[in-house]
């Protein structure tokens, strides 16, 4: 009988021990490639204990990431790891926005992510701002509306019975229906509906910052998403336009269609003159810019298209077809694109070109 007892004694004793030595291993194992424990037990922000051990982890300051991870057992450390900053990869990884000491990494995930936004796709974008050894990580997410998703979802033949807003709605109802933006920022989380609100650039001198931007509700305090220096993003300044107004309204032809570069619309100033300033000290008629090659008329649309995504012009799409008008501070550039045919590209004075009272005038030269 007793010797009964001793072999099952004995079998629970090795049971034991196998059981200690698996959950002793896995923790080893963990903490010697830089993991946290599993089954030691939380005591505090630092510190993790197990049977017969204990786990002690230090964090980069404001951060979640490791940067020195030890296992004590028999007063002795058994297992660690050390972590750079750069083995972390928090400052040198290419699927986040990293901003360090003003200057940005991967911007281009900021148009992806507004790409996706545009086709009501869920998508994610983390920014990290790195400042003197402090980082601060900000969360961007959007989420499509249940209208979005009817809409993706249906075939071509579907009929999709939208909602449509009212006046009864409250935000809670248009993040539902409409979507909304979800940012994350120093443990707070604030939601803003795409009914209201847009994710956009404004520069100011050499400071580019990303906003929420509303344009059909009054807002005191703009939240600011994250800032960084122009001179470190992927914007690129061919050259300066700039406009001269004359007294009439005048339309002058600048280049014909298919005169340069196979475009296949034609280019006209309205009311002014154009001059083109290259580096500075080379300064040139738009005529004259055109014909020695200085710059293209496709480079022109280009260069307002990049000047609208940073803010140095507003945009505004007609329903005509699709025209649009890039809108500076001194002159506006438009770019029809009407049902009935027009592509031409029109440099004007300050304002809208489409809206000005001498539009159709203007309309039936350019097709004379």
């Amino acid at each position: 009988m007793k010797k009964k007892i001793f072999i099952i004694l004995g079998i629970v004793v090795i049971l034991l021990a196998v059981i200690y030595g698996i959950i002793f291993y896995v923790d080893y194992n963990n903490v010697s490639n830089g993991k946290l424990p599993v089954f030691a037990v939380k005591s505090d922000s630092e510190n993790y204990n197990g049977l017969g051990y204990f786990v002690k982890v230090k964090y980069y300051k404001d951060t979640n990431d490791i940067e020195t991870i030890d296992m004590f057992a028999f007063g002795k450390v058994v297992a660690g790891a050390v972590f750079c900053y750069d083995e972390q990869n928090t400052n040198t990884r290419d699927d986040i926005i990293i901003i360090e000491n003003g200057k940005i990494q991967n911007e281009n995930l900021l148009d992806t992510f507004l790409k996706n936004t545009y086709n009501k796709e869920h998508s994610t974008l983390q920014i990290n701002e790195i400042s003197n050894g402090n980082t601060q990580i900000t969360i961007l997410e959007y989420v499509p509306g249940e209208n979005d998703i009817k809409s993706n979802t249906s075939s071509e033949n579907t009929t999709v019975n939208s909602v449509t807003p009212n006046k009864s709605w409250n935000y809670k109802d248009y993040q539902k229906y409409c979507g909304y933006y979800k940012m994350t920022k120093n443990g707070n989380e604030e939601k803003f509906d795409t009914w209201h609100w847009e994710i956009k650039r404004t520069t100011d001198k050499n400071t580019v910052r990303v906003i929420f931007n509303a344009e059909l509700i009054d807002v005191i305090d703009i939240p600011l998403i994250f800032e960084y220096n122009l001179d470190s993003s992927l914007y690129v300044k061919n050259y300066n336009l700039t406009y001269i107004k004359n007294e009439d309204n005048e339309i002058k032809q600048i280049a014909k269609i298919n005169q340069f570069d196979n475009i296949d619309y034609g280019l006209y100033t309205f009311g002014g003159d154009v001059i083109i300033t290259i580096e500075q000290d080379m300064v040139y008629s738009l005529e004259d810019a055109l014909n020695e090659k200085k710059i293209t008329i496709q480079s022109i649309l280009d260069q307002a298209k990049l000047d609208e995504k940073y803010g140095f012009c507003d945009a505004s799409v007609y329903n005509d077809g699709g025209s649009i008008e890039y809108r500076y501070k001194d002159y506006t550039i438009l770019k029809f694109n009407s049902l009935d045919g027009n592509k031409d590209l029109i440099i004007g004075m300050q304002g809208s070109i489409l809206n000005n009272k001498n539009y159709k005038v203007i309309l039936d030269e350019i097709r004379e």
